[in-house]
């Protein structure tokens, strides 16, 4: 009988854990909803931005992105004081409180309207940025030549912005001039090092390092470029893109060992970002290693069901599910 007792009070006392871990997993959650939308000083909606939801006493964290109208919802919050933060690459980011409930049918509606980090750079230094606007846009357009020449006199006109030597460098790249590039991309770590002494958390010498990478790709270097894209990675850890690019730099060469490297660090900076998933999935399928490719392909199919390239994907998994079991 106290054996049964006994086993009663453990079986009672776990079930409290049970039920306390569950009444912590609650803090911060509830039916609460907000929404609003978000756009750039012109008044154009912005698409995929992130909206990031904290409770201010939990900690519990809810996220959301803006869709092509520049609206934005977030559902399940609980009641009390949260902190909405906004993040965009290339915009400076917002952040409010707003009490929310979980009983009101409307909370407040939250407008977003975002500014250009080089706008705002622009505004605070005085500096016309619209050379580089429009050496931009011939980049984009793969005039090269005339890229080339309004970066130029931009530099002209602001020889102390030694940032600019990166698009340069990056035309001549394309232009088939690697001289000319290394000694661009050269440039901005020199000055890097005078101004800052260490190219530590520099987001332009990490950019430097990779062209260099790339330049030395294309010249059949390999160690060397490796040596540069490491650099780079190591001056600037936080940029998921540049992971990336990386990564598919080294698997277009057919290095497909090194670029799972790559798309690891990107995956590890933005976990939910799908492609690098199916890329490194492809990786281990030139490698031969089809457990792998599967655990890849599956995550990027969990994270984006509904891609172009899911059906494909979908489609050649039996098919290396039967590679595995030979």
């Amino acid at each position: 009988m106290k054996a049964r007792k006994a086993t009663s009070f453990i079986l009672a006392v776990a079930l409290l854990f049970v039920a306390a871990g569950l009444s912590l997993a609650q803090q911060g959650r509830g039916k609460g909803r907000i929404r609003g939308t978000v756009s750039d000083e012109s008044g154009k909606p912005l698409v995929g931005v992130k909206i990031i939801a904290e409770s201010v006493e939990y900690g519990t964290k809810f996220e959301s992105e803006s869709n092509k109208k520049g609206n934005w919802a977030l559902g399940g919050l609980g009641s009390g004081i949260f902190t909405i933060t906004t993040e965009f690459e290339g915009y400076v980011p917002i952040m409010e409180e707003i009490n929310v409930s979980q009983f009101l049918h409307n909370n407040p509606k939250l407008n977003f309207v975002l500014k250009s980090k080089k706008e705002v750079l622009a505004s605070e230094s005085g500096i016309d940025t619209s050379l580089i606007d429009e050496g931009n846009q011939f980049f984009s357009e793969k005039k090269y030549r005339e890229a080339l020449g309004k970066f130029q006199e931009f530099l002209d006109a602001n020889p102390n912005i030694y940032q600019v030597y990166i698009n340069i460098g990056n035309c001549y790249k394309e232009m088939e001039d690697p001289e000319e590039a290394i000694t661009a991309f050269q440039t901005v770590l020199d000055k890097t090092t005078e101004e800052k002494g260490s190219f530590e958390g520099d987001q332009n010498a990490a950019r430097a390092f990779t062209g260099l990478g790339q330049i030395y790709i294309k010249k059949n270097e390999t160690e060397k470029a490796m040596r540069y894209f490491q650099q780079a990675f190591e001056s600037f850890p936080f940029d998921a893109n540049m992971a990336f690019m990386i990564a598919e730099i080294l698997f277009t060469q057919r290095k497909a060992s090194e670029s799972i490297v790559y798309y690891d660090k990107a995956i590890g900076i933005k976990n939910d970002w799908a492609d690098p998933h199916r890329q490194k999935g492809y990786a281990f399928l030139n490698l031969a290693d089809y457990k792998m490719a599967v655990e890849s392909f599956e995550k990027f199919l969990e994270l984006a069901p509904d891609h172009p390239q899911a059906s494909t994907i979908r489609d050649l998994l039996p098919q290396l599910e039967k590679m595995i079991k030979k």
